[in-house]
């Protein structure tokens, strides 16, 4: 069967004739093209084309019927045990009898590509593989783990399964192997487009718009493990103040709650005695407060109890069943009697996984020993064909629930895992307990690319990685003096803060993070607020405060590429296959990327001066760059301009990290570095006509859904050499007078104002 492909097409395998309704993720149920095959259709292939080229060709599928089971606590042996645990106090159960609940197949299908294709997506996983050819990869929720299940192609197409269930890729000879551990058919999207931003935008038309976040999220975020008290809260934030040194949330980690009741969404009111006075006390600041939930209770608490009662927990009697609407319905009100009603900003739905079996241990287990144990353990308790879908109902319950309750701000949720379509949901994902070595940092960078290559906008990361070091953190854990760490407990710097190898990559990592849709720091074993770094007049401390003056300062930016997120289905963070796919050069190239349009990011993924225990290795402090051919670039700190399409050895100090603005750059700027978002410079870069929409609304609430916004369209002519400043869309304020700084090719600037009254005005650069 030979099909030319649409802009979407639905394919549907299915077993035993029966055709089922899209899945969960799927929230645009609007007819596409489909094809259907049926129980003992002799032709299983099917070659998708566009524009007369063949794209793919599905080559077969088989099925396997297979049972489903989930455990249960009542009228057996079974024993619930708590355990302490890195990921806090668990529940678990022992000799627990398996019910059968139902039947459905195993399924696997194969595709036959092309040699010279690359392969992206998968989610975010864990070995900071770029290109999926020639690989194996498990899907499956875990810490370090997010599974998505999506590809995309460098020919032009995306493959988005309809399939909740845990999934293994398989790429080798040209042939993808996809198998599903519990399904009832195989259903998958064929998404074709003329650029990656237009098989995001497919992914997005099937799984749903991502929406706005508070406009705090994309300021400066500090965490720790942890603020032990609200005195600890106020007295860090007046050092930010103190310091001069901007700050747009506060993050207090796990244990808020009174000693012994892990999980309660009540707070210790010895070390906590005035919530709301605290959260007020921060806001006058300007500065919003995260608070770290859990999905599983301590039995004993409020919270359990009610859960207990209401019949809405899973079978290890600790976590709740987000899959039950009356859970996720009790959940939240548990969330908004205390926590929401204190004041608090967005939620940090931590461990949403929510269990890492292979967390222990000194040694790593093989991937396929790892995909086993969450295999057991995920099919312990949820319906195998929804597996790994436990983050993506939970986060549906806290935004669904907090928008309905007539909360005036918009739904923040830090959550450590998620599926396609959790974008709905006000959701920001970040990868997990990472440890910090340099090798996990470079993975990082292309981690970033694959998930937001795979759909997802919105990405973080522990700045500095949460494991610092890798044996005295784990023994004060424990209480025992002789553990030894296990596996993913391995830092390389043990003593943090006082180690200047720490310091560098932790201030390396930062840069990085400056260019991030969501900048947080957040780790274990060694305080991260910028003054343990050193002081002012220090190298790490000054380049710290730098980065984070330069986050608030490109907020404008930020938060319009934002508004392009959910009204274009935007990627902040982008793949330069997004941009300059068609140079050759950067199909494999992770280490670099661009943070919207306009600036180029080449991260600095290794030591140059000092190694752990400050061993000195004095390495030259250079970094060579690939600027993508099709534009031109500026160097950012020295202005310096160059073509595209060739290698560039610059200087990289600890203090700049090697950015590069794209020619025909419009850049919003606040000089200030206000937390208000409010852009008081337009800088204009000659070389190529550029537009952007730069875009103004109170951060706070979906006001801007009833026209409480002012979009701003700007387009720069390098002919006429002028900067036209469109008619205003919306009805809210915006600047009415920008300072314009035309950078030119010859290294010369000029500096003009422009007046703005919200109707087209030209201003001339030359």
């Amino acid at each position: 069967m030979r099909r030319e492909a649409e802009f979407i097409t639905r394919v549907v395998c299915t077993p035993d004739g029966k055709k089922r309704e899209p899945g969960m993720c799927i929230v645009n149920r609007e007819t596409c093209p489909e094809v259907l095959f049926l129980p003992g259709q002799e032709a299983e292939r099917l070659t998708f084309e566009k524009d007369g080229k063949e794209l793919l060709t599905q080559t077969g599928y088989e099925f396997e019927p297979r049972g489903i089971f989930k455990y249960e606590t009542e009228g057996g042996t079974a024993k619930i045990v708590t355990r302490k645990t890195i990921d806090g106090e668990r529940s678990f159960l022992e000799d627990s009898a398996a019910v059968k609940i139902g039947d459905t197949f195993s399924g696997r299908i194969t595709f036959e590509i092309t040699g010279g294709e690359a392969i992206y997506g998968l989610g975010q996983q864990e070995r900071g593989i770029y290109n999926y050819r020639n690989v194996r990869e498990y899907l499956y929720q875990n810490n370090m783990k997010i599974p998505m299940p999506v590809l995309l192609s460098s020919k032009g197409y995306a493959i988005l399964f309809d399939a909740g269930c845990l999934m293994i890729y398989e790429e080798k000879n040209n042939r993808i192997t996809v198998t599903l551990d519990a399904a009832d058919q195989i259903a998958y999207y064929l998404i074709t487009g003329s650029d990656f931003d237009e098989l995001i935008h497919g992914i997005r038309t099937l799984t749903g718009k991502a929406v706005m976040l508070p406009r705090w999220a994309f300021g400066y975020v500090q965490s720790k493990e942890r603020y032990v008290s609200q005195e600890d809260i106020l007295q860090t934030a007046g050092e930010f103040k103190k310091r001069g040194i901007p700050v747009s949330c506060l993050v207090l980690d796990w244990q808020s709650w009174e000693p012994g009741r892990w999980g309660n969404k009540i707070v210790d009111k010895e070390r906590f005695p005035d919530l709301k006075g605290m959260t007020d006390a921060l806001h006058d600041a300007g500065i919003a407060f995260m608070i770290s939930i859990w999905p599983n209770m301590n039995k004993g608490c409020q919270d359990y109890q009610e859960m207990l009662e209401a019949g809405a927990l899973l079978a290890n009697l600790s976590t709740y069943d987000a899959f039950n609407k009356k859970g996720r319905d009790l959940y939240w009100k548990q969330c908004e009697r205390e926590l929401a009603a204190g004041g608090c900003d967005g939620w940090w739905c931590d461990s949403t996984e929510p269990f890492t079996p292979d967390w222990k241990g000194t040694e790593k287990p093989s991937e396929e020993e790892r995909y086993e144990l969450a295999k057991g353990e995920l099919t312990r308790y949820f319906d195998a064909r929804e597996a790994n879908h436990y983050a993506l109902v939970h986060a549906k319950g806290i935004y669904e629930n907090q928008t309905a309750a007539g909360i005036h701000k918009r739904v923040l949720n830090l959550t450590r895992s998620g599926s396609i379509s959790i974008q709905q949901y006000g959701a920001v994902l970040w990868s997990g307990d990472i440890m910090a070595t340099w090798e996990v940092f470079r993975r990082q960078v292309a981690e970033g690319l694959s998930i937001s290559m795979s759909g997802i906008p919105y990405w973080t990361l522990d700045i500095g990685a949460f494991f610092t070091g890798y044996l005295n953190g784990y023994r004060k854990m424990s209480g025992n003096p002789d553990a030894v760490s296990p596996w993913f407990w391995s830092g390389l710097f043990e003593r943090g803060v006082g180690d200047k190898g720490y310091r560098e990559l932790y201030t390396r990592w930062l840069q990085f993070g400056t260019y991030l849709p969501v900048m947080r720091s957040h780790g274990t074993d060694t305080p991260r607020e910028p003054w343990n770094f050193g002081e002012k007049g220090t190298i790490y401390y000054d380049t710290i405060t730098a980065y984070i003056w330069k986050r608030f300062q490109m907020l404008p930016y930020t938060y319009s590429l934002a508004y392009k997120v959910e009204t274009e289905d935007y990627t902040i963070l982008r793949s330069l296959m997004f941009d300059f796919a068609a140079d050759a050069n950067v199909r494999e190239m992770s280490g670099e990327f661009l943070y919207g349009p306009f600036y180029l990011v080449r991260p600095v993924t290794e030591p140059m001066e000092y190694g752990p225990e400050d061993t000195y290795l004095g390495k030259p402090q250079i970094c060579t760059v690939y600027l993508p051919e099709g534009a031109d670039w500026y160097q950012e700190n020295t202005k310096t301009y160059f073509h595209g399409g060739q290698n560039v050895t610059v200087d990289a100090p600890i203090s700049w990290q090697p950015v590069f603005v794209r020619a025909g750059a419009i850049l919003p700027v606040s000089t200030t570095g206000e937390k208000s978002g409010t852009a008081d410079t337009l800088e204009i870069y000659e070389g190529a006509d550029g537009t952007f929409v730069c875009y103004f609304d109170n951060g706070k609430d979906y006001a801007y859904r009833n026209g409480e916004y002012a979009a701003v369209p700007m387009r720069y002519s390098d002919e006429k050499k002028e900067l036209v400043i469109g008619d205003m869309q919306g009805r809210y304020s915006c600047p009415g007078h920008y300072q314009v700084k035309f950078f030119r090719r010859d290294g010369s600037v000029k500096i003009t104002g422009a007046d703005y009254e919200g109707r087209e005005t030209v201003i001339l650069l030359n």
